[in-house]
């Protein structure tokens, strides 16, 4: 069976035969398994198979099952040399002591995330209103985000006597969603440094993207 050596998203793939290569979300945990056993040797794979033996996330440790020569693949390739490192913490080679330490302690410090994931930037769910009334007010958002305070001013002295344009009074239930659109289409149409500057690295680097959503 012919499939395909997982590399990195900006290169391409070459082709290997005789291994079954797992879909990305096991592939990520048996490729991090690999590179640690590959630094601290067989005895550390004995744990983890001990202290994960009820875990299917783990099975890919026992001979039989079909990703299991995957896995002994990447653990030569990191002992070699030839995988590229996907995995920030490192880790120096256990004592004999550390060996016998809890390895459901140490997958935790490698899987479980530190901190917690950045919020959606562009998610509001929008009120129960008709399709027209939505629009109006994502067009004023619009608006209002690229030409500033000054036309919102001007619109509202305008409009103060159209019901449709209530929802820029700050009483009506409505000002805060239409406020929530004007700060998300500035970020979009006049994007601050920081948020380019973010956008700059995840393109540079699409690892950091998957990192932030495991």
């Amino acid at each position: 069976m012919s499939t395909a050596d997982p590399q990195p998203a900006d290169k391409p793939i070459n082709h290997k035969i005789g291994i079954i290569y797992p879909p990305p979300e096991v592939r990520n945990i048996v490729d991090k398994t690999a590179s640690f056993v590959a630094r601290n040797g067989p005895d550390f794979e004995s744990r983890i198979r001990q202290n994960e033996i009820n875990n299917p996330k783990f099975n890919f440790l026992t001979p039989s099952d079909p990703y299991h020569a995957y896995y002994q693949h990447k653990v030569r390739d990191f002992a070699e040399g030839k995988a590229v490192e996907t995995i920030g913490l490192k880790v120096t080679a256990p004592s004999a002591a550390r060996l016998g330490q809890d390895a459901q302690k140490i997958m935790q410090d490698i899987f479980v995330p530190k901190d917690p994931p950045p919020e959606f930037e562009f998610v509001y769910d929008p009120p129960s209103i008709n399709a027209l009334d939505i629009d109006i007010v994502k067009l004023t958002a619009q608006f209002v985000a690229r030409n500033g305070k000054q036309f919102l001013a001007q619109l509202m002295n305008r409009e103060q006597r159209n019901y449709q344009f209530d929802f820029l009074r700050t009483q009506h239930p409505m000002f805060g969603y239409f406020t929530k659109l004007v700060e998300q289409f500035t970020k979009v149409l006049i994007p601050p440094r920081d948020i380019i500057t973010s956008l700059e690295e995840d393109l540079k680097n699409p690892k950091r993207v998957l990192d932030q959503v495991k």
